[in-house]
């Protein structure tokens, strides 16, 4: 399973303008696609106002054809031409392979924490183990689902972990859960070390 994202940065100071765009363009881009297409936008982190679309996939082949019908259909066409005084900055795209854990498509999600690293050159087979480990244990001590993802473009040996969460409460006591627990910070000491030290975490909220 793949997970495909594309985020741009909000550059108006329209933001009321801005969101009414995003959330009119998601429903749409869900509905000319057929595919469950999110939204979230960058809280309590860097680089604010940074909007992410996000696409979970089967196959390659699903994120192909979902493009195939964006670039046939005129309206979406439009609306990106309309959108684009709302944004500054490159429109930025990413692809991630699942390695470990799994979407719950019927769980509700309205935050998710987001912590990236990159394999130390001549760790990566020690960074992609300690990552699975590392998701486990989140997934044990905070009660939430923690995902592990490996770059499939971007910088090489690029690392994710992903944590859902219904609520800003739920985030807080996983934090706190985890923060708490010895193994954990041990964990994190070990593991640290397959990993270049540039790792950053980074918290969404759901737009639609």
């Amino acid at each position: 399973m793949y997970l495909f994202t594309r985020s741009r940065r909000i550059g108006s100071p329209d933001l009321v303008g801005a969101m009414s765009w995003v959330v009119a363009t998601t429903e749409q881009v869900r509905t000319i696609t057929g595919h469950q297409v999110d939204a979230w936008g960058t809280v309590m982190s860097p680089d604010a106002g940074t909007i992410v679309w996000s696409l979970w996939a089967e196959h390659l082949s699903d994120i192909e054809q979902a493009a195939d019908k964006l670039a046939a259909a005129p309206e979406y066409l439009e609306a990106v031409k309309q959108g684009d005084a709302f944004f500054e900055g490159p429109v930025v795209d990413g692809l991630s392979s699942l390695v470990h854990g799994a979407p719950d498509p019927e769980a509700e999600i309205n935050y998710v924490s987001v912590a990236t690293a990159v394999a130390a050159p001549g760790h990566l087979s020690d960074a992609i183990a300690g990552g699975v480990e590392i998701a486990e244990h989140a997934t044990r001590t905070s009660g939430q689902n923690t995902m592990f993802l490996v770059n499939a473009t971007g910088p090489y040996g690029g690392c994710g972990w992903i944590t859902g969460s219904p609520d800003v409460g739920t985030v807080e006591a996983g934090e706190t859960a985890l923060m708490a627990d010895p193994g954990w910070l041990k964990l994190i000491d070990r593991a640290g070390t397959a990993y270049n030290a540039d790792a950053a975490q980074t918290m969404y909220r759901r737009i639609v």
